[in-house]
């Protein structure tokens, strides 16, 4: 009888620390994930420079042009004149015009040289159009671009992360 009694107490006891072990265990899975999300979104931005993101797929445009030579007037030279060729001459744009986009995907670092050693201007979300000042750099395996963004401020950015917009 008191074997009985003494393992039916033991059961309940095992039964009790298995749901406090239970408990336990998925407040900590709780904490740890928790825990992991919070360091995540602290630590991307500063982490998004050392991603590599694949260049986005070129897309082909096919542009066909019709060229028309002149033609002998009846009774005139055969020998056809060339026409006259003239190069367009650049307008002057007062306006900015973006030349860039930051590609989809995460956040990307707007640098003030570059390379990742350089402090971080600003954190630009993607679609966020800039333009391109002349001036690259080959900083080991990436290419650095320096661009302006629309408010005046500039900086660095490497190339993967960027889309080249189309005039």
């Amino acid at each position: 009888m008191v074997d009985q009694e003494l393992s039916a107490r033991l059961r309940q006891r095992s039964r009790q620390s298995g749901i406090w072990l239970g408990l336990a265990m998925g407040l900590a899975i709780f904490i740890a994930l928790a825990g992991f999300i919070w360091l995540y979104t602290r630590l991307a931005p500063v982490f998004s420079d050392f991603v590599s993101r694949l260049p986005p797929t070129p897309t082909v445009e096919v542009t066909t042009t019709a060229e028309v030579s002149p033609v002998a007037a009846v009774g005139g030279s055969s020998t056809p004149t060339p026409a006259a060729t003239t190069e367009p001459t650049p307008t002057p744009t007062s306006t900015w015009q973006p030349t860039h986009r930051v590609a989809q995907g995460a956040r990307v670092n707007l640098r003030g040289g570059p390379g990742t050693q350089y402090p971080i201007v600003d954190t630009l979300e993607p679609g966020t159009e800039l333009r391109f000042l002349g001036e690259q750099e080959q900083v080991g395996n990436a290419t650095w671009l320096h661009l302006e963004l629309r408010d005046g401020r500039d900086g660095w950015i490497r190339t993967v992360d960027l889309e080249l917009i189309r005039p």
